[in-house]
C-alpha cells in the first residue's frame, strides 16, 4: 500500500513538473548583461559547499549578497546550506511546493540560475517554477531547465566554475 502511495505522488509531482516546464517553454530566455542576481539551487549531496558558490559569484563578478542559494537535503544534519532548505517534505502528496523557503527562492527574479543538480524532482519543480532570465546546469537534469549544458563535469565544482565563467565572459 506504501509503495502505491509512493506511486501515485511521484506521479502528481512529474505532472507539476511536466505542466511548469511546458509554460517555462513559452517564456523568452536569453542571456544579457549585466548580470545582477543569481539562483543557485543545489542538491547538497554533491561535492560543493556555500564557499565554492560564493567564490563563483565574486568571479561572475558579484557581492555574496546578489546570491540566493536554495539546497535540498534528506536531512537537516548533513546540509551546509542551512539558509534555505527543501526536502522530500517540502513538496506535498499532489506535487505542490509547500516549504516557505521554495516559495520564497521562487518568488525572486534572475539573471541567472544555476541548476547544480541531477535527477532531483523537487528541485526540478523550484527550478522550474524559478524566474530567471538564463540557466545554467548538467546534462543529468532535465534538459528543458537549461540553456546551457554542461556535459561530462558533472558533481566537479572546479571545472564546472571555471567553465560557467569562460562561457558568461563570451556570451554578450
Amino acid at each position: 500500500m506504501k509503495k502505491l502511495l509512493i506511486k501515485i505522488k511521484n506521479k502528481f509531482l512529474q505532472k507539476k513538473i511536466d505542466n511548469s516546464i511546458t509554460s517555462l517553454s513559452s517564456k523568452i530566455r536569453e542571456f544579457k548583461k549585466p548580470i545582477r542576481k543569481v539562483g543557485f539551487i543545489v542538491d547538497s549531496e554533491l561535492e560543493i559547499d556555500y564557499l565554492d558558490i560564493v567564490r563563483l559569484t565574486e568571479n561572475i563578478g558579484l557581492k555574496e549578497k546578489d546570491l540566493k542559494v536554495v539546497s535540498y537535503s534528506k536531512t537537516v544534519f548533513n546540509d551546509p546550506f542551512y539558509k534555505m532548505r527543501v526536502s522530500d517534505e517540502s513538496i506535498n502528496f499532489f506535487g505542490n511546493i509547500n516549504s516557505a523557503d521554495a516559495n520564497e527562492f521562487i518568488s525572486y527574479d534572475y539573471d541567472l540560475l544555476i541548476n547544480y543538480f541531477g535527477k532531483n524532482k523537487i528541485l526540478s519543480l523550484i527550478s522550474s517554477k524559478s524566474n530567471a532570465k538564463f540557466r545554467v546546469g548538467f546534462e543529468k537534469s532535465n534538459p528543458k531547465l537549461n540553456d546551457i549544458i554542461f556535459k561530462n563535469i558533472y558533481n566537479n565544482f572546479g571545472k564546472f566554475s571555471n567553465q560557467l565563467v569562460k562561457y558568461l565572459k563570451i556570451l554578450k
